[in-house]
């Protein structure tokens, strides 16, 4: 008995798809004994209504044709086992992302509907009961990145009793915020509120700090992972160095320093900042000349010039991804002359001018008069700049004029802006005392900054009075756009999560699971997900150490049962599916091939080369994707239909983005999600073209392990075979996405609409000639 819930989402869904009509088409199905819809069927009513079809009607299959799975799936799965139900016996279809999100015409989309959710009460029917397999935890957890956000989910995990490894990859922990002079709204001394968090991680027994180090591999499973960390050398043994000084004191080599934005100079021996924790010298050994002067004089014999780069293994159960930001170089926006007047510099440097004293870089001259532009590569669409607003640059330059004038007798700081942000508590209080203070406010972008012999030019439109400015500045301060920090794509991919459009990582749901990533057992806080200040910061640090807690928090973690299952009776132990496999969960043994289930990632890509067909995947089975194929194929229609296979993390992701973002395509895609496209073989193709599809798509995301060559050469082959039936084999085709890139995937689809279009629909002819070729299988 099988019931289907279709829900109405508001007008979400019911405001594309005619849910009456939906409902008396999925009546008629055989086995279908309740068809109900709800408003929300996420909602406890919406949830009674199913428990109640299952207590009291004896439903044992649950359909429900709502939102994406990547939504509500752990929800409804809750549902059926409040109900006493095995949660593996629910079938959720996607008709709102994939459906009535993407399409305009009533008729269309709820012809779609309907074949969606008789694929979904196909499938249903061979769904069979399994349980989650259990596996302990290690309670340790790594931080990638020891700014304020990863000092702070350092100090909340360990205050939980968990073991935390600091990896930062500069000498000294602190981030951007030790930077800073003061915070805003407060204006509180930035280091004051930052050094005693610092000391706290450097002298908490459960936190390991790792500096001048960064990951570099990762293996094993989610609560269990290794982690591969190389770490540079100090040239200086931490175990013995002091922290005195007479090393530096004695360096001949002077150096640009980082930490101050290279405004001001430091040895070639040095500590970043007086208050670096650790407060461990290290030296620059691409610029040290070897003198040795620092040997001579160092007491402790603390340095070694003869340290190398080491890797070490961390064996974590979760991972906290806090890598920060960096500016965007200023040097793109020509207009700025930023990089050719020492004068000229991003916020970030002016705040180290602040620190250091209000010294102007080109003459050690005080300056007054100083142009405060904002948006300075952010919010535009031109090459080499940011669409999205870096959220703290107005605040920023609010903060810089207010100690400006406070710091400087006549001071004289103009803010040049085209709209002021202060979404936060107290800060559009901190925008009306900048400008009771005094502080000049223009709106309108510069259009061209200066350089003079005595000054910096700044020509702009004020647009509220209509009058062009053309005033002289003593400097000029860029609130240059943030972006991900470097190294960012590289972490992202060894890590196997995802980024968005914008560069930054991508969390797994921006509303429900705001710093989750997409894989389980990483998670993600701070800028590493976008811009934010100091206390969004702090909060999602928080947050994402409660997560991590709980996460590890039982000492075991439940992985889906979704694996691979071999019958032994038919293997002939030939050893193909162990070496397809990625993950080295097949092993074989004098006995037979034992799958090893935390290992196995469900990717079905042993299963089409078993010549035996001794192997299945638990969940997907063959006879749950035959007769889902059947069931979303059976609807006939005018035009071409596309059925097309989605891998069902990434790829579907990026389809469930399309929908989120409104990006309406045609209506000739059926999407079916797969573990992999590697799961599907010839016989999958045979079924589809026989019983309606007109043409095959594959979506395959790019953190998949087939992505690439192995997926090409599966496609190949599939195409092979299909011209050997006597089909097309451009009828199939595939591509390789990453959840941002849902206009490439809309427009693939698109595009093989217009091949199958081109190519006409197959006659019904020939579809009986190809299922009488599916007798031999």
């Amino acid at each position: 008995m099988i019931g289907v819930y279709v829900c109405h989402c508001g007008r979400n869904i019911k405001g594309t798809v005619n849910i009456d009509r939906v409902k008396d088409s999925i009546s008629r199905l055989r086995d279908v004994e309740i068809v109900e819809s709800y408003d929300y069927l996420c909602s406890t009513p919406g949830q009674n209504l199913i428990k109640k079809g299952i207590k009291e009607e004896g439903i044992k299959r649950v359909i429900v044709a709502a939102c994406s799975p990547q939504l509500h799936l752990e929800t409804f799965k809750r549902t059926l086992l409040d109900a006493g139900l095995n949660p593996y016996l629910l079938e959720m279809v996607n008709v709102r992302e994939q459906c009535s999100w993407v399409h305009t015409d009533v008729e269309k989309a709820t012809i779609k509907a309907i074949d969606l959710i008789r694929g979904g009460v196909y499938r249903a029917k061979y769904l069979e009961e399994l349980r989650p397999i259990k596996v302990k935890v290690k309670r340790d957890a790594l931080v990638i990145g020891g700014g304020i956000a990863g000092i702070q989910a350092s100090l909340e995990l360990s205050s939980k009793g968990y073991k935390v490894y600091l990896v930062e990859r500069q000498p000294s922990i602190g981030g951007h915020m030790a930077q800073l002079s003061e915070t805003f709204p407060t204006l509180d001394c930035s280091y004051c509120i930052l050094a005693p968090r610092m000391v706290q991680v450097s002298q908490n027994p459960n936190i390991k700090v790792i500096t001048m180090a960064e990951p570099v591999g990762i293996s094993g499973i989610p609560g269990d992972y290794v982690v591969t960390v190389e770490v540079k050398p100090r040239y200086v043994d931490e175990s013995k160095c002091t922290g005195c000084d007479e090393c530096a004191k004695v360096c001949p080599v002077g150096i640009l320093n980082e930490f101050d934005e290279n405004l001001e100079l430091r040895k070639a021996i040095y500590v970043p900042y007086p208050q670096a924790v650790p407060r461990i010298y290290t030296i620059d050994v691409e610029r040290c000349i070897k003198c040795y002067k620092c040997v001579e004089v160092c007491g402790p014999r603390a340095i070694d010039f003869s340290r190398q780069p080491s890797k070490i293994e961390l064996n974590v159960g979760a991972i906290i991804v806090a890598t920060g930001y960096d500016l965007i170089d200023p040097k793109i926006l020509g207009e700025y002359s930023y990089g050719r007047h020492p004068d000229i510099v991003t916020n970030l440097e002016f705040e180290r001018i602040m620190r250091l004293g209000f010294i102007r870089p080109s003459d050690g001259k005080t300056p007054k008069k100083v142009a405060f532009i904002l948006c300075a590569g952010s919010r535009a669409l031109r090459e080499g700049s940011k669409e999205y607003c870096c959220k703290i640059g107005c605040m920023i330059a609010i903060k810089q004029s207010i100690i400006l004038m406070k710091a400087v007798p006549n001071a004289d700081p103009w803010i040049f802006y085209q709209d002021l942000r202060t979404a936060g508590r107290g800060y559009e209080e901190f925008l009306s005392r900048a400008k009771d203070q005094g502080v000049k406010f223009i709106r309108g972008l510069p259009t061209k900054v200066t350089p003079t012999e005595d000054g910096l030019i700044v020509v702009a439109m004020d647009t509220i009075s209509g009058v062009r400015i053309e005033e002289k500045f003593d400097m000029v301060v860029l609130s240059a756009a943030i972006v991900p920090s470097a190294r960012t794509e590289f972490l992202a991919k060894m890590l196997g999560i995802s980024t968005g459009t914008d560069g930054f990582l991508l969390e797994k749901h921006y509303k429900l699971d705001p710093v989750d990533s997409t894989r389980r057992g990483i998670f993600v806080c701070g800028c590493a997900l976008g811009p934010k200040d100091i206390r969004e910061s702090v909060e999602q640090a928080t947050a994402v150490a409660s997560r991590v807690a709980s996460f590890l928090g039982t000492g075991e973690v439940e992985y889906p049962p979704e694996v691979a299952k071999i019958d032994a009776t038919k293997c002939n132990l030939c050893g193909e599916c162990v070496n397809i496999c990625t993950t080295n969960a097949l092993v074989k043994t004098e006995a037979g091939i034992n799958v090893v289930p935390v290992a196995c990632i469900g990717c079905g890509a042993c299963v089409n080369l078993c010549p035996k067909g001794a192997i299945d995947v638990a969940h997907y089975t063959e006879d749950q994707l035959i007769w889902q194929i059947r069931g979303v194929c059976e609807g006939e229609i005018p035009e071409p239909k596309i059925i097309a296979f989605v891998e069902k993390n990434t790829a579907y992701a990026s389809l469930d983005l399309a929908g989120v973002r409104r990006f309406t395509y045609t209506s000739n895609v059926w999407p079916i999600p797969v573990p992999s496209c590697m799961r599907i073989g010839i016989r999958h193709l045979l079924n589809a073209f026989g019983y309606g599809a007109d043409g095959v798509a594959f979506l395959e995301g790019e953190d998949s392990p087939f992505a690439g060559e192995r997926l090409r050469r599966h496609v190949i082959n599939l195409k092979n075979e299909l011209r050997r039936y006597g089909i097309n084999p451009l009828r199939l085709e595939s591509m390789i996405t990453t959840v941002p890139q849902y206009d490439k995937t809309v427009n693939f689809l698109e595009t093989m609409v217009n091949r199958v279009l081109r190519l006409g629909k197959i006659t019904p002819e020939e579809r009986e000639k190809i299922k009488s070729l599916l007798r031999k299988f």
